[in-house]
């Protein structure tokens, strides 16, 4: 079974004797290796035979870029599609703006099975606090419940930056949040190796009353920077808009497009 070698289940029976059959395995093994079915906080246990790297220094390079931020219109966020690891591009089609809920949206940066797996809880619990609150989760509550599952897993190499925005009663909401536990709520932010380029667009021409084509022209300006300058960032860059009753992608542009396009407008203003 596909799935079967999916989980590892495969390598786990033949260290421990038995067929091919998954279900000829103890119901205490079986529960051990697929703890995480029943409680998303419980990791799988790696398959027996797997190598101990506890103490191993294994550090691989992530890039990517991602921001957003709040104006009179609601929220942008942008964010590229390249996903690497250390010098090689092992995609240019990774969705990283995620809509978790109807009122809660987020973005990737960092490990992206780490960010990839939490994102799916995430969704998970929002949908069953809908169901039991009849009310959808806050962005402050699920930027809580991440700083929760960072210090469950402090140690363990989780590797994850997160940018979470949505509506609430009072609001706007975006807040960023990663894997050391930082939680902070604020207008705009950027997150990933190109975030500090994209800063140096984004920072000198923000304004709260940016018209909606303005704030969707800072967001590809500035994403278009990082691209320029981050080897690791680049791909089709996708603009994302979330609205009080709403949230869409607004555009989907490749990055050559978009250097095309900012360098001749430079030429023109110069």
């Amino acid at each position: 079974m596909s799935l079967e070698e999916l989980c590892g289940l495969k390598a786990f029976l033949k260290t421990t004797n038995c067929s091919n059959s998954m279900w000829q395995i103890s119901e205490h093994d079986f529960q051990e290796i697929t703890s995480n079915f029943n409680n998303p906080y419980r990791l799988m246990a790696p398959v027996p035979g797997t190598p101990d790297l506890t103490n191993a220094s294994l550090k691989i390079d992530h890039g990517t870029t991602a921001l957003g931020f709040v104006y009179q219109g609601g929220i942008v966020l942008c964010a590229d599609s390249r996903s690497s690891s250390g010098i090689n591009v092992s995609t240019q089609t990774m969705d990283k703006i995620v809509p978790v809920s109807s009122q809660l949206v987020g973005t990737l940066a960092g490990g992206s099975a780490d960010c990839t797996y939490w994102y799916r809880v995430l969704a998970r619990e929002s949908r069953l606090h809908e169901l039991r609150y009849k009310r959808p989760m806050s962005v402050d509550a699920a930027a809580k419940m991440i700083c929760h599952v960072s210090e469950m897993h402090r140690g363990t190499g989780l590797n994850m930056g997160l940018l979470l925005a949505g509506y609430s009663p009072k609001g706007p909401s975006l807040v960023y949040v990663d894997s050391d536990g930082v939680n902070i709520s604020g207008k705009r932010f950027s997150v990933g190796s190109g975030a500090s380029n994209a800063l140096g667009i984004l920072d000198p021409m923000y304004r709260f009353d940016l018209t909606d084509e303005e704030a969707f022209d800072l967001a590809l300006q500035s994403l278009c920077q990082a691209t320029l300058c981050d080897a690791t960032t680049g791909g089709m860059v996708v603009l994302y808009h979330v609205g009080h009753a709403a949230h869409r992608i607004v555009r989907k542009v490749d990055c050559m497009e978009l250097h095309k396009k900012y360098s001749l407008d430079a030429r023109n203003f110069s």
